[in-house]
């Protein structure tokens, strides 16, 4: 039975399909005619360079970041753990207070510095990123 047939199509459904797919090609072709005029494509090899720079750059000043977080997240889980032994060794109610209020000291410093760095680093990326990118801008003219 030819109805049966998933491959048996109607010649008006492949004229349709072929109208598609040369649509879907001269799409293709004036995206990517678009994309060849687009600034970064005048970039040039300044631009390339500039570009695996900022890269390059990216990737250390991440990594340091990470690990520089990484020791703070660890002496957070540090401090946290300390609580309960602090808390477990009070005889009494005024020095589970005194224990705890001193931990939230403590934590209080942790996070105020973690909100210092974490303007530094925003700081550090922005910088990095103009830095690497500061030799392919054109130059001013008056």
């Amino acid at each position: 039975m030819p109805q049966d047939s998933p491959r048996s199509e109607s010649p008006r459904a492949e004229t349709h399909r072929a109208e598609h797919m040369r649509a879907e090609r001269s799409r293709s072709e004036r995206s990517l005619t678009a994309s060849a005029s687009s600034p970064f494509g005048e970039l040039g090899p300044r631009g390339v360079t500039a570009g695996l720079r900022l890269q390059k750059a990216m990737l250390t000043l991440f990594s340091d970041i990470g690990q520089e977080w990484f020791s703070r997240a660890t002496a957070e889980a540090e401090l946290a753990l300390k609580l309960p032994n602090k808390l477990k060794a009070a005889r009494s109610v005024p020095d589970a207070f005194s224990a705890y209020q001193e931990w939230l000291g403590e934590w209080l410093n942790m996070f105020s510095e973690d909100s210092r760095r974490l303007v530094s680093d925003s700081r550090k990326i922005v910088d990095t990123g103009v830095r690497c990118f500061a030799d392919t801008a054109p130059a001013a003219t008056s």
